[in-house]
């Protein structure tokens, strides 16, 4: 056992007892590395247990199994040292100095420590280091012969994180499989399609074919674009603006906001102009449902523009009966509007013709679930009456804050942006469509006509807004009797001389 002695010396027990505390202060400190602390705590054991064996065996076995026990004792306590050291470095001090090293470069510095450590061990144990190098150099030229796929595949490893092509996180193509980086090992690399799939994919192939990176983990966005057409009738501006308004002041999850998405003329096509629109992906790992997502937006914004998607050209055969369910349609639509009119207390003033004519001025406004119908402190000179679906009503701290609350729920028959309709304020909350939901737009300009008629109802008006108005202050600010009936009275002069102003009655 001099050997062994010339190795650790006097310190074999500080020695072991240095490894268990550094494995107690690691398996807490990072639990990630619990598992590979929990090796190296029996690899420890193991090599004291061997070193045991080898001192009472020493006078009873054969001195060649002595020995060998010996070494692999402290082969054990070296491939111990090295793991804790390993953990330290990669896992505790690295980080903290934000930086690090991939998991291959980490792999390849650890395999040199324990090819260091082995022929340490076995330098002290007295083995001829020239006579084993020698060996080696033989034996690694049969393994080369033989494993010539695989050592392909470590070099080629090597090389792609050397040349970092590409890395974990990216989103990459290889042949006809697509999908991102999860991780580059020494044989293989792995990636997730978006299907979720793991494709396993040797080294070797990505070294001998052609690798597509269509986008980086580090700027995490990609350039996407959708398609769409339109029929000539309407001006590359009207759907231009349309579109990109509405992707622009809300735009859909995993969209990026920078660079801004845009639209742009494709190409003329004989009875359409295809347009596009561009935008970039923030998430990669979800650019077919971001797609999906920008289309439904694309849809609903150029419905609100009354602006018709081109459809393939077909054949339409009118008939008689045809002619009898456009008319019953048509019958029907005016009822929901009339309908939907009857609904607005501020608007229940209106006679039954002042309301047909109203009726034939509504605009059909569909959303989205999730989109935006108005924003907080935005000019608008429009109300919105919902009969079919539902929106939340929030109220923003700050504006361009993201701390809100919900002050109400909507649904069919009930109205929104009444104050800005009348009196042209700005908007007091932010409506978002809680599911599908269909409008009916009325404009100022449409609503015009029926003040200029008859201006007396102004007066009527101004009286059921305040009356709203006045009940919102009592909910905010607790206002209670003389109080609150002076505060309505003032507030409704102050929205008489508004409408009157808006409307230049």
């Amino acid at each position: 056992m001099e050997s062994f002695s010339a190795l650790f010396g006097p310190w074999i027990i500080g020695f072991y007892f240095f490894l268990f505390v550094s494995i107690v202060f690691l398996y807490r400190a990072d639990p990630e590395s619990r598992k590979k602390m929990r090796m190296t705590a029996f690899l420890t054991v193991c090599s004291i247990a061997g070193i045991l064996a080898a001192k009472f065996l020493g006078g009873i076995a054969a001195a060649g199994l002595v020995k060998l026990l010996a070494l692999a004792a402290r082969m054990s306590a070296m491939i111990a040292a090295v793991n804790i050291a390993g953990v330290f470095v990669f896992s505790l001090v690295m980080p903290r100095l934000r930086t690090g090293v991939s998991k291959f470069i980490e792999d390849l510095i650890l395999a040199g420590a324990y090819a260091a450590a082995g022929l340490a061990v076995m330098s002290a144990s007295g083995a001829n280091l020239s006579g084993i190098l020698a060996t080696s150099a033989v034996m690694t030229g049969v393994v080369v012969f033989s494993l010539q796929d695989s050592l392909g595949n470590i070099i080629g490893g090597m090389v792609l994180h050397l040349e970092n092509s590409f890395k974990p996180g990216d989103f990459i193509q290889v042949e006809r499989y697509e999908g991102i980086v999860r991780e580059i090992r020494w044989r293989q690399t792995t990636i997730e399609t978006l299907d979720g799939d793991l494709v396993v994919i040797p080294n070797i192939i990505l070294m001998k074919s052609l690798v597509t990176v269509l986008g980086r983990a580090s700027g995490n966005i990609r350039f996407r674009a959708v398609s769409f057409n339109v029929y000539y009738d309407r001006a590359p501006g009207e759907v231009i603006s349309a579109v990109e308004r509405a992707l622009l002041e809300d735009p859909p999850a995993c969209v990026a906001p920078a660079p801004a998405p845009y639209c742009a003329i494709k190409e003329f096509q004989p009875d359409c102009v295809a347009y596009e629109l561009r935008y970039y992906l923030s998430d990669l790992s979800a650019p077919g449902r971001t797609d999906s997502s920008v289309r439904v937006r694309i849809y609903y914004a150029l419905s609100r523009a009354g602006i018709q998607l081109s459809v393939p050209s077909r054949s339409v055969v009118v008939t008689e009966g045809a002619d009898a369910a456009v008319e019953k349609n048509a019958r029907a639509e005016q009822e929901r509007r009339l309908t939907a009119l009857k609904s607005v207390d501020v608007l229940r003033v209106l006679s039954e013709s002042e309301r047909s004519i109203l009726a034939g001025l509504l605009k059909p406004t569909p959303f989205a679930g999730g989109e935006l119908m108005m924003k907080q402190g935005a000019v608008a000179d429009w109300l919105y009456i919902i009969y079919k679906g539902g929106a939340e009503v929030r109220l923003y701290s700050d504006v361009g804050s993201g701390t809100y609350r919900v002050v109400k729920t909507l649904g069919p028959g009930d109205f929104l942006g009444e104050m800005g309709l009348f009196a042209g304020e700005p908007r007091s909350a932010t409506a978002v469509a809680s599911g599908e939901t269909w409008c009916y737009r009325l404009d100022r300009e449409g609503f015009r006509g029926i003040l200029a008629g008859r201006p007396q109802i102004a007066e009527s008006i101004a009286a059921m807004l305040a009356e709203r108005r006045v009940e919102l202050a009592e909910a905010r600010e607790k206002m209670a009797g003389e109080g609150a009936a002076r505060g309505l009275g003032l507030e409704q002069r102050n929205l008489l001389s508004k409408i009157r102003n808006f409307f230049n009655l």
